[in-house]
């Protein structure tokens, strides 16, 4: 009988305050050195086939639950390790799972010191594993030299196939010692703890240590020729902005270096420090005092007795002189010797250098990107300046200020004055489950007669639109458009993904059940494209005629000019999907060839019934663009689970310039995620346009990933939430629209592993029409940023959420870091949600938020810095400060600075003194710098005299 043991990670998403969490087992470690060091332990692995998503690198992971299966039916097979160098061998280990049944596998150890002739190290045996011996085989060998081991297996009593959990080898690595000055590859070390090696990219090829943590090290036996101080170079690579290494001797660190974020894993760059050593042998360590970098080589030379860095570059500046063209210029920076160059840093990443004679520098940027840049000035001996000051060119697009995302489209208000009509436009109002109150701008235009219309007049070229509409209950059909007059069919619209039901004294179901006394959710959107690119100041006329839906309202139009489809970029390394070769026969393709990179999808829709899973290594999934790569849910279906699931294996694989439509009709926490991947790591989600899911992915111990120019509409719970230690993504330049909860949340919950998230950077982002909670949320967490935002028309909730409530869930609240939210503006967010009974200053049923709410909860609240923000016409406060009873937890360290509240339609500022029976009044200090209150419809600030707990700090520049 065979036995697996699968790893199932249930997903549930979480709601406001009920819900349930993903528990997840924390991918494992990588093993350990000690004594006698596994010389297999994390080195690469190859085999001669594999079965579904066993693959080779699960038996030098050190991971005892996971396993190698070979392809079945087809003996001999085998698995082989690379130690990197040539190493006496005198035992191996083989292990299965401890908890399998009893098996015998026959097998031969081979071994090989140039991975091509292999000689016999141990004849062929048959070898009991036994679970009662915890699966374990030792095989012990007459000493013999090989890099390679091979394990061959000709038999097996218990599975058609080689299987293998663990291959363990020791002996004693051929240590080599190594003369100083001169140049040491990072993986030729003589001991080490807790790295694993992986082929590099860099000049030279080769491999590279990685999954680099704190508290790893490498030990390198080297022999000084001449005592003194000597310059050591480390060629490093990282995707963050945490890492440290320390160079020790003994007990002495003898220099500590900071790795800076190189802009990718294996964008390679060299940093300089400073050693004495004394001669002779000797080994020398290197420790990670930080965590998440890479490191492929070491260099020793001389000192040129140069340490002096140069002073920083200053007055940086940048002028646009031509479409697309970013000009920078700078003063000269001083050096003691001379300044040999400048590097030019672009978002934090590399993006160019120059000589040091030259101050300026032109970047080729897209007149939608927002770019900050930094200048360092170097210096022969490699000393780098600290940073230039900063500049930032912000991208052109609608969302006021130049924040937020900046998409490919534009958008257009049905009701703005500019635009002609016959129609009815709506009154604004805040209400949730009305056609005015749910709308983009809280208007609409409402055509219920043959003839009406509403005309946009294009501002930029476009031949594709989406319209944001709302028709009749149980409808499905068109409404008419015309070009200049010219009739150019129909926009095909339909309410079969919106008039969501729920009662209005319990909301807290509001997209789950679809069941109660109240429509909410009214708007959907319908798309087309049109035959030709029409140029600016075309006219587009969106008009109910005979046989068009009985009524509808027009809430918004997207315009976009969208190229034509992209075609394979290299059929070589791209295996193409078509009407006879299936996506998932596509990627068994590229599993089967090592030298593919992955598949691409051209233009059509594809019907994607299930999950589909990415294991094996890294892929490529690759489409035509999202408005003409479509994956489709079963659409005869509702609720299917479909998208894709990125197992541990496929880490480092790209999913991009695609649209996913799944089929959510309601709201069912656990599956229904475009994106499953619990752990996942080092991938990129970009140009991906998803509608109708749950929501786009919920992260848990996922770190290191980019979710980067993708749409996320119509979903019903979160677009993209990182939890349960999910640290360092970049989530940039990402449109939502829509969502059934956060838009975009960091949670530090711990209930399925993991710490504090830390190292997060959430910018560029735009979350308008939130259905239920917030545009952008934080729970906890320390180190994260929010950087250009823009929020609008929240229905229920505020524009942001800062909150330390647990929700009942293990969590860390907030940490000593600072949680840093800058530059956000909000149009009229806050809302309406959960019980009152008993609350002060009571207007209606509910609870009502302001347009940023400061939620003490069961957890600490603390080092949270907002500044830059610009709140318009929130629905109730511009700033809320609540604590939950009867924690009572203080608010500390809590800044405001450069902070607009403009026509709040009743206090600026709110101090909750309860919020509902038993909760109340808020606790703790936040101090207030620069924050304006204009026009507000009652007063400033409410509370304070109810809230004798709560210090409100005026630093200076306030109007109130």
């Amino acid at each position: 009988m065979r036995s697996k043991k699968r790893i199932i990670a249930c997903v549930c998403i979480l709601t406001m305050l009920l819900g349930t969490f993903l528990i997840a087992a924390e991918p494992p470690r990588p093993a350990e050195a000690a004594g006698p060091q596994n010389l297999a332990a994390g080195k690469p692995a190859t085999v001669s086939g594999y079965a579904d998503v066993y693959v080779a690198s699960n038996v030098t992971d050190g991971n005892q639950g996971t396993y190698w299966e070979s392809t079945n039916n087809a003996f001999p097979q085998w698995v082989q390790v690379d130690l990197g160098k040539e190493s006496s061998i005198n035992q191996v280990v083989l292990k299965l799972p401890s908890g399998w049944e009893s098996r015998s596998q026959t097998l031969s150890v081979q071994g090989s010191t140039d991975g091509t002739n292999f000689s016999e190290m141990k004849a062929p045996a048959a070898y009991l594993f036994d679970p009662n011996a915890s699966n374990a085989v030792t095989i012990d060998i007459p000493a013999a030299n090989a890099r390679f081991v091979r394990i061959n297996v000709t038999a097996n009593t218990g599975w058609p196939a080689a299987q293998f959990s663990e291959v363990e080898i020791y002996g004693t690595s051929a240590s080599e010692t190594w003369a100083i000055p001169g140049k040491i590859e990072a993986e030729n070390y003589s001991a080490m703890n807790g790295i694993q090696t992986e082929p590099t990219t860099d000049a030279g090829g080769g491999l590279n240590v990685g999954w680099i943590h704190v508290g790893d090290w490498l030990d390198y036996d080297v022999d000084v020729q001449t005592a003194g101080t000597y310059a050591v170079e480390y060629r490093v690579a990282s995707n963050v902005s945490t890492g440290e290494l320390q160079l020790q001797s003994g007990s002495t660190t003898l220099a500590s270096t900071k790795v800076p974020n190189t802009g990718g894993w294996q964008n390679w760059q060299t940093v300089t420090a400073y050693v004495t050593l004394s001669a002779g042998p000797q080994t020398l360590r290197i420790y990670a005092s930080g965590y998440d970098f890479n490191i492929n080589w070491i260099r020793f030379a001389s000192d040129d007795g140069d340490h002096e860095p140069p002073a920083a570059p200053t007055n940086l500046t940048f002028t646009e002189p031509a479409a697309d063209t970013i000009q920078l210029t700078w003063n000269a920076s001083t050096d003691n010797v001379g300044v040999t160059g400048y590097d030019i840093f672009a978002n934090g990443q590399l993006r160019g250098s120059v000589s040091g004679s030259t101050l300026a520098y032109t970047d080729n940027q897209p007149a939608n990107a927002t770019v900050a840049y930094y200048v360092i000035a170097k210096d022969a001996a490699g000393n780098s300046s600290a940073p230039s000051n900063a500049v930032t060119r912000f991208g052109s697009g609608d969302n006021h200020t130049g924040r937020g995302a900046n998409m490919p489209f534009t958008i257009l208000e049905a009701e703005s004055s500019s635009n002609k009509t016959n129609g009815t436009r709506l009154a604004p109002n805040f209400t949730p489950g009305d056609f005015a109150g749910e709308a983009s701008g809280r208007s609409a235009v409402y055509l219920d007669a043959n003839g009406e219309y509403v005309e946009f007049t294009l501002t930029s070229p476009a031949n594709a639109f989406v319209l944001r509409n709302a028709v009749a209950e149980n409808t499905s059909g068109t409404i008419s458009v015309y070009v200049d007059g010219v009739d150019k069919g129909n926009f095909n619209v339909s309410s079969k993904y919106s008039y969501v039901y729920a009662t209005p004294t319990t909301l807290g179901r509001l997209g789950y059940d679809n069941s109660g006394s109240k429509a909410y959710w009214l708007y959907e959107d319908a798309q087309l494209m049109l035959d030709q690119v029409y140029p600016k100041g075309t006219k587009i006329k969106i008009q109910k005629d005979a046989g068009d839906v009985p009524w509808i309202y027009v809430d918004m139009i997207e315009t976009e000019n969208v190229a034509p489809p992209a075609s394979n970029p290299d059929p070589s390394k791209y295996v193409q999907v078509s009407n006879t070769k299936s996506i998932e026969q596509a990627l068994n393709e590229f599993r089967q060839d090592p030298t593919k990179k992955g598949i691409f999808i051209p233009a059509g829709e594809w019907t994607i019934p299930s999950k589909i899973h990415l294991y094996g290594r890294a892929t490529e999934i690759i489409g035509a663009g999202p408005w003409h790569t479509k994956l489709m849910a079963p659409q005869n279906q509702t609720n299917t689970d479909v998208g894709f699931n990125i197992g541990s294996e496929a880490n480092g694989s790209t999913i991009k310039n695609l649209s996913a439509w799944g089929n959510y009709v309601y709201r069912q926490d656990g599956p229904g995620k475009f994106i499953d991947g619990n752990g996942m790591k080092n991938v990129t989600i970009e140009n991906v346009w998803a509608e109708h899911f749950v929501c786009l992915y919920w992260g848990v111990n996922s770190s290191h990933n980019t979710f980067k120019n993708n749409r996320i509409k119509n979903m019903f719970a979160d677009g993209i939430n990182m939890t349960n230690g999910s640290s360092y993504n970049v989530i940039d330049n990402n449109y939502a629209r829509g969502t059934g909860d956060d838009s975009f949340a960091l949670f530090s919950a711990i209930d399925a592993g993991g710490s504090y998230n830390v190292g997060n950077k959430y910018t560029n982002l735009t979350a308008t029409n939130v259905r239920r909670a917030a545009a952008f949320a934080v729970y906890g967490g320390q180190g994260n940023l929010f950087q250009n935002l823009y929020g609008a028309d929240t229905l229920t909730y505020p524009g942001v959420t800062i909150s330390s409530l647990s929700f009942g869930y293990n969590t860390l609240g907030f940490g000593d870091q600072d949680t840093v939210i800058d530059g956000v503006t909000l149009d009229r967010t806050g809302g309406d949600f959960w019980t009152s009974v008993g609350a002060d200053d009571k207007i209606n049923d509910y609870q009502n938020f302001g347009a940023i709410w400061f939620h003490g909860g069961d957890r600490s609240f603390k080092n949270i810095l907002v500044k830059n923000v610009d709140i318009n016409q929130p629905v109730y406060f511009g700033l809320m400060f609540q604590s939950k009873s009867p924690e009572n937890l203080p608010m500390e360290n809590v800044r405001l600075e450069n902070i607009n509240i403009n026509q709040p339609t009743r206090y600026g500022i709110k101090l909750v003194a309860k919020a509902e029976d038993g909760q109340g009044p808020v606790v703790g200090t936040a101090s207030f710098t620069n924050v304006k209150v204009n026009n507000p419809g009652i007063k400033a600030i409410y509370g304070e005299d109810k809230s004798p707990n709560f210090h409100v700090i005026r630093a200076s520049g306030n109007n109130w």
